[in-house]
């Protein structure tokens, strides 16, 4: 009877480091599920995709910088010409509109179908 108490009792103890594992490894797992949500958290998002442009653009105003040092005629020639495409409907606009009163308007232009007329019912 007796061995079959040790046997019995034995396992407790193999219980018992079994249960402190559990435990273990439920707070591990825990500290990881804690962790993620605050790496998917709203405002954590937020700071690093501000620290990210933060970043880019300080980059590109330095490359911008480099370029515009380089080849001054070239980027002036291009702001001129996006500057002309962007104001190009306003400027037509403006032009359009200075018709001085001793111009014709132009006559509209007639269409080259003619219509025949149409033969009565009969």
């Amino acid at each position: 009877m007796t061995s079959v108490l040790k046997r019995l009792f034995s396992n407790i103890n193999d219980v018992d480091v079994a249960q402190s594992q559990v435990d273990a490894a439920r707070g591990r797992l825990m500290a990881t599920i804690e962790q993620i949500q605050q790496k998917i958290a709203p405002s954590t998002l937020m700071d690093e995709a501000l620290e990210q442009v933060k970043t880019r653009s300080a980059e590109l105003a330095r490359s911008t910088g480099k370029v515009v040092r380089e080849r001054p005629a070239t980027v002036a020639a291009t702001a001129a010409g996006i500057g002309l495409l962007l104001a190009a409907k306003p400027l037509s606009k403006l032009f359009a509109g200075r018709k001085t009163a001793e111009e014709p308007s132009p006559p509209k232009p007639r269409s080259p179908r003619t219509r025949k007329p149409r033969k009565p019912a009969s």
